[in-house]
């Protein structure tokens, strides 16, 4: 019962030790890893950096969607919602990993966070997994 119990904490804190913007552990057997980072540029310009790796070689692979949100009056909104299927750079082919930029322009002063939906393919079936970015203020130089 106890190295029960020790096995289960571990696993907790090892799950718990993976914040936002961090790449999350393996999730599926066609996820590796995949993470998200938000990055305040300047001149009211944002950049998502992106990453998704896949447990092998990918048919598909990179990112079937993200969320962009607002902290507006204290609470989170949708600012715009971006799909892979409308972006042929969001997906590499037959190979292990993805990595990738999306810009988009923003109001200084505003806090913003983007959820990522990572995406993995090949012949044996696909997954997909979560993550959130930190929160980012939107600036001016």
């Amino acid at each position: 019962m106890g190295a029960m119990f020790l096995a289960i904490s571990i696993c907790i804190s090892a799950s718990a030790a993976y914040g936002p913007g961090e790449d999350e552990p393996q999730a599926s057997l066609y996820l590796s890893s995949y993470g998200v980072d938000l990055i305040a540029v300047g001149n009211g310009q944002m950049v998502v950096e992106m990453d998704v790796i896949g447990t092998g070689t990918m048919s598909k692979i990179g990112v079937y969607s993200l969320l962009i949100e607002q902290k507006v009056n204290g609470t989170w909104s949708e600012y715009a919602t971006v799909f892979g299927i409308y972006h042929s750079d969001f997906y590499a082919y037959n190979t292990i990993s993805y990595l990738g930029e999306y810009y988009f322009n923003g109001t200084a002063g505003v806090q913003y966070r983007v959820t990522m939906t990572a995406y993995a393919r090949n012949s044996t079936g696909s997954d997909t997994g979560q993550v959130t970015s930190a929160a980012v203020t939107c600036h001016n130089p």
